[in-house]
C-alpha cells in the first residue's frame, strides 16, 4: 500500500510480512484539498497520519494572528500529541497547504496492533522520541538563537521550509515579523 511508510518504519525497526499486513489492514488514506483542515482547534485528534504527498502547518491563534509551531512534508508523520494522549480538545489547526495525501491509524486500531504485533511497541516508543527530539530543537530555536540565527538554521537544516512556505507563516514560526524576516532573507543571499 504505502512504500514510503514502510521504509520510514523499518528503519526503526524489523517488521516481518505478517505483521506488515496486520498494518496495512488498519490503515486508510485520506486526501485533503490546499486550505483544508486535518485537525481543527477544538476538536480531538483521533489518531496519527503520515504524509505521503503534499504539505500542512500546525497553528494557534494568539490576538487574532496565527502563530506556527510546525509544517509537514512528505514522509513526517502529523498528530497533536496532546489531544491524541489525553483525548482533550486541540489547541492547535492542522491545515493542508498544498493538496495532500496522508495514510491515517486511529488510536483505536493502534492500540490493538499493538497488542497483536508487539514489534510495533517498539517503532510506536521511537517515533515517540523522534518527536519529542525535533519538538526539543524548534523550542532551542528560541532560547539559542537570535532572528537572523534562527533563519539561517532553517536555510541549513531545513531548506524545504524556505522553498514551500508562505514567507508570513514561515515568519511566525520563527518569531519574527514578516517585514523583520525580508530583511534578514536580503542580508543572507
Amino acid at each position: 500500500m504505502n512504500d514510503a511508510l514502510k521504509t520510514s518504519l523499518a528503519s526503526i525497526a524489523s517488521i516481518t510480512e505478517e505483521d506488515w499486513e496486520l498494518f496495512e489492514s488498519i490503515l486508510s488514506t485520506q486526501n485533503f484539498s490546499k486550505g483544508s483542515s486535518l485537525l481543527r482547534e477544538g476538536q480531538i485528534c483521533k489518531g496519527t497520519y503520515f504524509v505521503t504527498k503534499g504539505a500542512f502547518r500546525t497553528f494557534h491563534l494568539k490576538d487574532g494572528n496565527e502563530i506556527h509551531t510546525a509544517f509537514y512534508f512528505e514522509n513526517d508523520f502529523v498528530r497533536d500529541i496532546e489531544s491524541l494522549s489525553e483525548g482533550t480538545p486541540s489547541k492547535v489547526t492542522i491545515q493542508a497547504l498544498e493538496d495532500s495525501e496522508v495514510t491515517f491509524i486511529s488510536k483505536e486500531a493502534m492500540f490493538t496492533l499493538y497488542e497483536r504485533a508487539p514489534s510495533f511497541q517498539m517503532i510506536g516508543r521511537k517515533l515517540l522520541e523522534l518527536m519529542a527530539i525535533t519538538e526539543r530543537r524548534y523550542a532551542r530555536l528560541f532560547t539559542d538563537f537570535q532572528p537572523r540565527e534562527r533563519y539561517e538554521y532553517v536555510l541549513k537544516h531545513h531548506p524545504e521550509l524556505i522553498q514551500r512556505v508562505p514567507l508570513q507563516y514561515l515568519a511566525t514560526f520563527l518569531g519574527i515579523t514578516r517585514e523583520t524576516l525580508s530583511r534578514i532573507r536580503k542580508r543572507t543571499r
